[in-house]
């Protein structure tokens, strides 16, 4: 069964009141059994919110390198190495820890893919003997690449390492600043690649920033695990998930979203393919409140996964 990894990059805040109301509404799909979370940018509130959750209710915990914010030009990758070093140095209380990495983006050269392919291996496997193969079963060192050289050269590299789990994250992007990650069909036949390349050589596959319901069922049969972010960024613009279908706005507040919008109670219903929680049931609940489209976001990839 595919293993579904909640992103809780957010607030303390926003965090304590999620748990609050799945443990009070719907105690049995505990949707954060398998949480990620990138160090980097997080707050302490919010890092000690998620050891709670490990403490308490046994949580999955991964760290996320921020790769994300190399690629969007935040940070550089030897700042990334500096401080996961110190952070991973200082926090054993995890179960994955993610190694440096920079992803390209869709409007990248081949030669800029390559080297930024180059740059991943040369910091994942320094970052690897800095530890001297302590949490190196832990670690989680990530291919990148927009072909199938580029795949292959990570993995056999990686061979090289004493790690069970490899991450893919070189999908699609697109928007401002590439700031969405996109199953496009090249990266599709770029995860199915490694997926094979994965099995041969012994390696579990993690897939980075998938989006909702659709590309869950493409990728799901290559991969071990996935992590999301987008049944909270999806709530925020009104926008809500439902099994095996299409993204849907039920706000009408925004224009980028009118295409998706159904403007009638009924055909919600008429989609909801079986699905039914607490904070969608009435409609009206999604429709007033983003936490309620959070979280009913965030129940529908739990219960995806689980079927």
């Amino acid at each position: 069964m595919v293993e579904f990894y909640a992103s809780l990059t957010i607030s303390p805040g926003q965090i304590r009141k999620m748990v609050e109301l799945l443990k009070k509404h719907e105690p049995k799909k505990w949707a954060f059994e398998n949480v990620i979370f990138t160090p980097i940018v997080s707050s302490e509130g919010t890092i000690q919110e998620i050891k709670n959750l490990k403490k308490k209710y046994k949580t999955t915990v991964m760290f996320d390198s921020g790769g994300y914010y190399v690629q969007q030009g935040k940070f550089e990758i030897h700042q990334l190495f500096s401080f996961l070093r110190k952070f991973y140095e200082h926090n054993k209380w995890g179960e994955w820890y993610v190694l440096p990495d920079s992803p390209p983006v869709s409007s990248d050269s081949v030669e800029t893919a390559w080297g930024k392919v180059y740059e991943t291996v040369y910091f994942a496997k320094s970052f690897a003997e800095e530890f001297n193969g302590k949490l190196e079963k832990k670690f989680v060192p990530v291919v990148q690449g927009i072909n199938k050289e580029m795949i292959y050269y990570c993995v056999k590299n990686y061979a090289d390492l004493n790690v069970r789990r490899l991450g893919f994250g070189s999908f699609g992007t697109c928007g401002k600043n590439n700031q969405i990650n996109r199953l496009t069909k090249e990266s599709l036949e770029n995860l199915k690649y490694l997926s094979i390349l994965a099995k041969d050589y012994g390696f579990e596959l993690h897939a980075f920033g998938i989006g909702g319901p659709s590309s869950i069922n493409k990728i799901r049969e290559y991969i071990d695990s996935f992590d999301s972010s987008s049944w909270k960024k999806a709530g925020g613009f009104g926008d809500v998930f439902l099994p095996n279908q299409r993204t849907i706005n039920i706000t009408g507040k925004s224009s980028r979203r009118a295409k998706n919008y159904i403007g009638y109670d009924y055909k919600f219903d008429e989609l909801r393919n079986g699905h039914v929680c607490y904070f969608c049931n009435p409609i009206d609940k999604l429709k007033k409140y983003e936490i309620n489209r959070w979280l009913h976001n965030i129940i529908v990839l739990y219960d995806m996964v689980k079927k």
